[in-house]
């Protein structure tokens, strides 16, 4: 993607911490927006957004008499806009919260998290996330997207209800997507699944369409080499927290359907990766059914974390009732070029596992077992939190310090009191304070999940949290031995299952 391209249309804004500011906020993202071809429901859903955001940074999250800038800046994005607001308020700027000794910081603290929570979950954005940075302060990213008209409102290639005779003699030949194609792909999509597709963005022939031209996604199609008909599609897109390209939306006409397409098209996309300097491909396998997880297999990717209650199907950008069963998915990693052997630090009682797991997806690491044992700390933590449609939260911990512990728990309880129904968090592996940090987070009911992997070459040990959840391991449909060892130790250590 070409970052100088978008950033000529920024907007940049520093307003002092008062709430009279917050009006001439929204009357500038207005006008922005309508610059950018946001229709006028959209543009007020931001200025609501921006009013619910600001009024809560300003009220709660500075000290009585703190004297602060915001900084607001708005960039064009490949499907809309993005809004970074950027404050040193509470909880990032602790020598500040030290000096005032009169303020009942607890109080402060609560409301703060009440307010994180609240623009997590809100419904106005299509994207959120709240960056904890120490004394750099606190940014919240939030983007918004322009509506586009789904495939399904358009005029579909074929009737989804007419049953075609399966072919089994055909010639096809595999390529990149070309631009004008995008919404024969999106018709695909929707021939195929109809609109249960979890990646709801491929129904969206315009953000297709936009997302391969600035590199965002990495569409590769099989062609029927009689007649040019589009009969299989299986795209590269990077994963929002680890950044490597993710094997998604694969789909295959159902006629076409066990002719080698979604196999001869992956192997051309990862071949294509390997080109880019990807550092490796992961894919997302549910546990409803093996199939996604044997098609991975076959392509050698292996499985390295198991995502508990991690999503739940989908109608479009609509969730189904809330007691449907939630989907647990596979996280399956490739690496694409050999690497020099990695030192990091593994909480002893897991070493075995994942020892394992590295051993399982052929990697080699020197891993050494810390100890729990308290650590001193020289720098305050950093983490970054997400959530997504699915209700679930994600905690990256950027850097651990004294209060990454008691940042984390708050942080959590501000998720589950918004219903938020999964969270899970990231702990590096490059350091020793896991194991301190490990230790006080299953003491507080997290449990182990795995490893992810990020394109920058850091590895996490992934933890899980459900919220008032106990969920039936019975139904988890696992392929390889492996998965199936994985699947019991996490069971094992599940608070919930004992």
């Amino acid at each position: 993607m070409d970052n100088n391209k978008l950033t000529q249309h920024r907007l940049h804004l520093i307003i002092p911490n008062e709430a009279a500011m917050v009006y001439p906020v929204q009357s500038s993202a207005k006008a922005y927006a309508e610059l950018l071809g946001f229709e006028s429901k959209a543009c007020y859903h931001i200025e609501l957004l921006l009013e619910e955001v600001l009024t809560n940074i300003i009220k709660y999250d500075f000290m009585p008499g703190q004297k602060e800038n915001i900084d607001i800046t708005f960039d064009k994005t490949v499907l809309g806009l993005s809004i970074t607001i950027h404050s040193n308020s509470i909880p990032l700027d602790i020598d500040k919260i030290k000096s005032f000794s009169s303020i009942d910081k607890e109080n402060i603290l609560k409301y703060n998290a009440s307010g994180l929570g609240s623009l997590l979950i809100n419904k106005l954005a299509d994207n959120v996330i709240y960056m904890n940075k120490g004394k750099e302060g606190q940014f919240i990213h939030i983007e918004k997207n322009i509506a586009s008209k789904a495939v399904s409102e358009n005029k579909l290639m074929e009737d989804p209800n007419i049953v075609r005779a399966p072919k089994t003699d055909f010639d096809f030949y595999v390529r990149r997507l070309k631009p004008e194609e995008a919404l024969f792909v999106s018709q695909l999509a929707y021939y195929a699944y109809r609109v249960s597709y979890i990646y709801d963005k491929i129904y969206y022939p315009e953000m297709v369409k936009k997302l391969n031209e600035e590199g965002e996604m990495l569409s590769i199609v099989a062609v029927n080499s009689d007649n040019e008909e589009i009969i299989g599609h299986v795209a590269a897109i990077k994963h929002e927290v680890s950044q490597l390209p993710e094997m998604a939306v694969a789909f295959v006409n159902p006629t076409y359907r066990g002719g080698g397409c979604l196999h001869k098209t992956s192997e051309f996309l990862i071949d294509l990766l390997k080109t880019k300097k990807s550092r490796g491909v992961i894919v997302h396998a549910v546990t409803t059914h093996p199939y996604s997880q044997k098609a991975a297999y076959k392509l050698n990717l292996r499985e390295t974390a198991l995502y508990i209650s991690r999503s739940t199907p989908l109608l479009m950008n609509e969730i189904k009732e809330d007691n449907q069963a939630r989907e647990s998915l596979l996280l399956m990693f490739l690496p694409l070029h050999p690497e020099d052997t990695k030192q990091i630090y593994v909480p002893a009682h897991h070493v075995d596992m994942i020892t394992a797991i590295y051993k399982n997806s052929g990697q080699s690491v020197e891993i050494i077992a810390t100890e729990n044992k308290r650590t001193s700390y020289n720098e305050e933590a950093e983490i970054e939190v997400t959530s997504d449609t699915y209700k679930c939260g994600f905690i990256l911990v950027k850097q651990y310090g004294s209060n990454i512990t008691p940042l984390i728990l708050k942080t959590l309880k501000s998720l589950c009191v918004n219903r938020i129904e999964s969270i899970y968090v990231y702990l590096p592996l490059e350091k020793p304070e896991i194991g301190d940090c490990c230790q006080a987070l299953e003491k507080a009911g997290f449990f182990f999940g795995g490893i992810m992997q990020t394109a920058e070459g850091q590895d996490y040990l992934m933890l899980q949290y459900l919220n008032n959840q106990m969920y039936n391991y019975d139904t988890l449909e696992v392929f390889s031995d492996f998965a199936k060892e994985l699947v019991t130790y996490i069971r094992h250590h599940d608070p919930s299952q004992e």
